[in-house]
Formats: C-alpha cells, structure tokens, sequence
C-alpha cells in the first residue's frame, strides 16, 4: 500500500509525540524516589532523582515541583534563588494547590532575604555615614532598591498564596506563610485574620491527634510516635502564631490582647523567658505593677542576657518600683 507523504509526516509526528510506556515507568520511579528522599530530609538524593526525571521530561510538573522545593528547603539564597524556574514551569504545567503554595514561598523567602540584606546596608550606612558621607548615601539607595524589589515579591506571593488558600482553606502551611506574607507587608488586620484561622485550625488538629493518641489503641509505635512528632510541631507553630498576633497586637497599643495571647503561649510553652519581659510590658502599660514585677522577676531568672542589657534593667527597675509601692502602701 503507497504512504503518501502527508500521512507519513503525520505518522511521524504521532510516534515522536508519545512517551513511550517504559519512560513513564521511569518517570514515576523518579517522581518516588525524589519523593522519599525529600520526606527524609536527604537533599542531595532528592535533587539527583529529579534531575533525572527531568532529563527525561524536562516539562514534568511534579519533578518541577520537587526539585523547586528541594532548593527551597536548603535555606540560603543562592538555594531559593535556583528555586525559581522549577517552581514557575510547576506552575505553568500544572496550576494547582502545591504548584500556587511553593511559587509563593519562593517570593515570600526571596523577599525576606531581600528585606534582612536592605536593613544591614542601611545600618552599616548609618554607622559610616558621618565619615564617608558618599558612600552612606550610596548604601541608602542600595537598601531602598532591595526593599522595592521585596515589594515586588510580596505582592506575587500575596497573590499565589490566596490562590492556594482559595483552593484549600485549612491549610496550615499556607495560613502560616499568608500571615507572614501581610505583616511584611504592613498589613497588620488583615495579618490578624488569617492568624486567628491558623490557631484555629492548629487547635482543633491538637485536639483530635491527642484524643486518637489517648484513646486509640490501634496505633502501633511508628504510628504513635509521627503523631507525636505533629503535636510537637504544631503546637510550635500555635506558639509563633499567638507571639506574633501579640506583637502586632502590642504595636497597636492593645495591650489587653497581646497579654492574653503572651499568657496563652505561655501556658503552652512555659520554658519561654522573653515572653515573661513581654506579657510583663503588657502588664505595665495597662497599670498593673504587681503583674508586671511578677513577669519580669521570671524573666531575670530565666534570661541568659548580661546585666546591662537595656532588657535587664528595664525589668529591674519595674521590680523596684513594685517593690518601693509595696513598702509605701505597708508603711
């Protein structure tokens, strides 16, 4: 039977289109293993896996993803820099939850990178500015560029994380990074919003691990122990979350709620030491010494900070004040 050549050129283009069935046995094998090695925390296999994959389809989703967010968890710069092309093809290829999320945390740490570096120029600047007028002045505009570009960064994080959040509402990770993401911002309400869904969600997710933790005796010991490893890291989380919802609370001279999230955090953290200094300030500012003094006196015990420290001395002085009114009131 004669080909014509039009049906040959559409024949060749039909076999060199499809991934032949062993190629994507392989994919998903590297898909696993780049998979396992991340969960473990083994970086360097995790990559390699994927590169792998991706030699194979450089377009992969989900090797995208994977290798993006192994760069990502080295937490340097130069690491989450190289994130960014992975994350982006992840989220070209395929827009979802995980793809939207792990685009906005590379904005989000490359933008908080950005800010740490602005604020070391414009420090160094102040420190250098009297005797090297030029080159302070020349520092300035470097720090007012690096925190343009984090304004930038923000902005596509703010966008990607809503994206994600509007895809699944409950997920800690994404409140978490969502709250970090307004505060950058300045944007302290809507912060505090996203804050008191996330100490929700947390709450609720420690209350049923420990309920299955003291009632189900159908775990066995790996199963126990990873439930026990939540309830550490989320109540770890719980406790950013409620120090940082009392900090903006705090900057807006609401001292009544920074207290009553201090003491919350400290009920579930008791070993916390500037926490005490905090909740003490709280105290102070609303007129109550005798509260006040009672934190601080905590907070030197525990504080590991020299004397002198404008912390220490602040605290000491608060203590001798009650302690100067107790003996007024008594004499």
């Amino acid at each position: 039977m004669l080909i014509r050549p039009a049906a040959l050129l559409v024949l060749a283009c039909a076999v060199a289109c499809v991934t032949p069935q062993e190629d994507v046995a392989k994919l998903d094998d590297f898909k696993q293993r780049a998979s396992a090695y991340y969960e473990t925390g083994n970086l360097h296999r995790a990559e390699q896996q994927a590169r792998m994959g991706l030699a194979l389809d450089p377009d992969h989703a989900m090797l995208n993803l994977l290798l993006g967010r192994t760069m990502l968890k080295w937490h340097d710069l130069k690491s989450v820099a190289r994130s960014r092309p992975y994350l982006e093809k992840a989220y070209s290829v395929q827009q979802e939850f995980r793809t939207a999320y792990s685009l906005g945390e590379f904005h989000q740490r490359y933008a908080e990178f950005l800010i740490g570096e602005a604020n070391l120029i414009a420090e160094r600047a102040e420190q250098i500015a009297l005797k090297e007028a030029a080159a302070a002045q020349e520092m300035r505009e470097r720090s007012t560029s690096q925190l343009i570009k984090s304004r930038e960064h923000l902005q596509d994080a703010q966008q990607l994380l809503e994206e994600a959040l509007s895809d699944n509402p409950t997920s800690i990770y994404a409140l978490r990074l969502m709250a970090n993401c307004y505060v950058h911002q300045h944007m302290d309400d809507q912060a505090l919003v996203v804050l008191g869904s996330l100490i929700t969600e947390l709450e609720d997710s420690r209350a049923w691990k420990n309920g299955r933790l003291s009632s189900d005796g159908s775990l066995d010991i790996l199963e126990e122990e990873y439930l026990r490893k939540l309830v550490k890291e989320e109540l770890q989380m719980e406790v950013d979350a409620r120090g940082l919802a009392s900090a903006i609370h705090k900057r807006a001279s609401r001292f009544k709620e920074a207290e009553e999230m201090l003491t919350t955090v400290l009920n579930l953290s008791p070993s916390l030491e500037r926490e005490y200094y905090n909740r003490g300030m709280c105290r102070y500012w609303q007129g109550n010494l005798a509260g006040a003094a009672s934190d601080m006196r905590e907070f030197i015990q525990r504080t590991s900070l020299a004397i002198d420290a404008s912390e220490v001395a602040r605290a000491l002085d608060i203590v001798g004040e009650n302690e100067a009114v107790k003996k007024a009131t008594s004499n």
